[in-house]
């Protein structure tokens, strides 16, 4: 009896990773590394944050530095997946095989809304879900 093939595309083609600092408003911690919502957003230059329901997906944050802003408790820098198969956090709507996601605003990502022209799911986002496991509450994102 044959054993059934288990398919694992989490990370392939990520690197390398990019630095980036972190929004002052809504950045990252090393909790969020630790709890998986890790889903951002470009806010400024050079810099990401998990940004709003609705926002264009732009990677996974994958670290955050020990070093801390002055006064603060925000890392001083992160790094980021930009490319390749990201595994991410979903919210609802969930995300489907062959759609788009967007970000959910909390370090998830859902199913890309609507657009006049495009049907729900097919929106102009980035990001083409490859897999998802809805026992896990996870999907994975081709991000390009």
């Amino acid at each position: 009896m044959s054993t059934p093939l288990v398919i694992d595309n989490e990370g392939i083609g990520g690197g390398p990773f990019l630095t980036m600092s972190l929004d002052a408003s809504a950045g990252f911690t090393q909790d969020d590394i630790d709890g998986n919502t890790t889903s951002c957003r470009i806010s400024d230059s050079n810099e990401v944050s998990k940004g709003s329901a609705g926002d264009k997906l732009f990677g996974k944050v994958v670290w955050v530095s020990t070093q801390l802003v002055s006064g603060t408790t925000r890392p001083v820098s992160c790094a980021i997946q930009a490319r390749g198969v990201a595994r991410l956090l979903t919210d609802t709507p969930s995300p489907e095989v062959n759609q788009m996601v967007e970000l959910a605003g909390n370090g998830k990502v859902r199913k890309a809304s609507a657009d006049a022209d495009i049907a729900v799911g097919g929106h102009l986002m980035r990001g083409q879900v490859i897999a998802v496991d809805s026992s896990n509450g996870t999907c994975d994102v081709w991000l390009g």
